[in-house]
């Protein structure tokens, strides 16, 4: 612990993220220093970054402890989501590795940009104040913006790229200017001074948070502030866009929760307008996905119902809402990250397999991803025996707790869940159809796509079968 200027700085609190600042650092500088570097060895450097940065956080385990005045802290709000946020970062490096020359950039800035990100994911998962989420949202978004231009063919990513940040920026100007508002009726930026403005209400109050809820819930993916996901997530390359679907929700919903329980408390009727745009994104995400035919597209869709589903965990502001949120989005991230490296070791880290006309009879050509991909796609439908279907449980139980509108937010999520089976199961039931003269499937024997699937598998698979080995951890 030492002070500057008066303020105090804990570099024990600080410590995971300045280990991922010098990664990210260091990527940069052996990437100007010497043009020629592999992007093995910058990819690496941010591998070893994420375990570096993992090692200082096992410190922290279980202690809550503040810095800068109170802004940050490591707590039960942000330890499990920036291990989850360093998992999806070192296995989207790994993705990463199957990026052509035409991808356009060079990796060393790519890599870097997605260090820096994950770096913005971090900030906003400690944030205690409206200042230091609004800079981890502006880091991690910045970055993105960049990261999702940069795929191929050029012209559609770069559209991708274009409708994120002028949307991204209206999402911004809410999300400050609702800022304003709540710091006018706090007198303070800080969640504490908050938490007093929301007990004692007022028009302002309402004003700000309703402002700043439209920008969290573009960022959340939640409808009716969706209609971004769809292009972006096709337009976006492959590693990218798993990399987006994942950590941009955990950094978003560890500012949710943290609102959630030390700005409102038990005061969930307050929170009725973010009950009412779950209930939407649940039907709209499973409904917009039924017609889709582009895999990417469909993902996107199935991000903005199991958004919806996510905030259920927060219905009534229950204790055990956080430990449900946080088990919902490991299954989560890990069934999505391994959905993606699926397609990457299909088109070898190409969107070859984004179409899912690609599937049919996919078995018969490839019959373990085609097996792998079935399993992902039953965890996001929520059958039994994966982590997705153990998850749902937890949340239902989590809704019906909760009064009438977590009685409502339950029973929309049975209504989607039984959507989604249509959803997932035609594909599944494509990959399993034989179909003649199906054309080879393209190579795809890449080793770095099987750690992404391998992960994902056993994940769903063991936090299915045995979901108590997730409680024992004690996130």
């Amino acid at each position: 612990m030492m002070s500057v200027a008066g303020v105090s700085i804990s570099w024990a609190v600080l410590a995971p993220i300045v280990a991922l600042s010098a990664g990210g650092l260091l990527i940069m500088l052996v990437d100007l220093v010497s043009r020629s570097a592999s992007k093995t060895v910058l990819y690496s450097i941010g591998i070893v970054s994420c375990v570096a940065s993992f090692l200082a956080l096992v410190p922290l385990y279980g202690h809550t402890e503040t810095t800068l005045a109170g802004a940050f802290a490591s707590d039960r709000f942000s330890w499990a989501f920036d291990v989850l946020l360093l998992l999806t970062l070192a296995i989207t490096l790994v993705l990463s590795s199957l990026r052509k020359a035409e991808d356009g950039g060079s990796p060393g800035s790519y890599a870097a940009l997605l260090v820096f990100c994950t770096i913005g994911g971090m900030v906003m998962a400690g944030a205690n104040n409206l200042i230091i989420i609004f800079l981890g949202i502006e880091q991690l978004s910045l970055s993105l913006y960049v990261l999702a231009g940069t795929g191929f063919p050029r012209e559609a990513s770069q559209e991708a790229a274009l409708k994120y940040v002028l949307l991204g920026s209206l999402a911004s100007g809410f999300l400050i200017f609702g800022s304003a508002l709540l710091y006018g009726s706090a007198g303070g930026v800080g969640l504490a001074a908050l938490h007093s403005a929301a007990v004692s209400g007022g028009t302002l109050f309402i004003a700000g948070f309703a402002l700043f809820l439209v920008g969290l819930a573009f960022k959340l993916a939640l409808a009716p502030f969706h209609t971004w996901v769809p292009d972006v997530y096709e337009g976006s390359p492959l590693a990218v866009t798993g990399y987006m679907a994942v950590a941009v929700k955990v950094a978003a919903f560890a500012v949710l929760a943290r609102i959630a329980y030390e700005v409102f408390g038990q005061d969930s009727f307050a929170l009725v307008p973010l009950w009412s745009v779950a209930i939407l994104s649940m039907l709209v995400g499973n409904l917009g996905a039924i017609r889709q035919r582009n895999l990417k597209r469909l993902l996107g869709y199935s991000s903005i119902a199991q958004a919806g589903y996510m905030v259920v965990a927060l219905a009534g502001v229950q204790q055990s809402g956080l430990n449900t949120l946080l088990f919902y989005l490991f299954a989560y991230a890990l069934t999505s990250l391994g959905a993606f490296g699926v397609m990457a070791l299909l088109g070898d880290g190409t969107d070859a397999y984004a179409d899912l006309d690609a599937y049919k009879g996919l078995h018969f050509r490839r019959p373990w991803p085609a097996a792998a991909m079935a399993l992902f796609f039953f965890s996001l439908a929520g059958i039994p025996a994966t982590a997705g279907f153990y998850g749902k449980l937890l949340l239902l139980q989590q809704g019906f707790l909760a009064g009438p509108w977590g009685i409502a937010l339950a029973v929309t999520l049975v209504a989607g869940t039984l959507v989604s089976f249509y959803v997932y199961g035609k594909v599944v039931w494509d990959m399993y159809s034989y179909v003649e003269g199906e054309a080879a499937a393209p190579s795809g024997n890449a080793f770095a796509p099987w750690v992404a699937v391998a992960a994902g598998a056993v994940g769903t698979i063991v936090f299915g079968i045995l979901p108590q080995t997730f409680t024992a951890l004690h996130l």
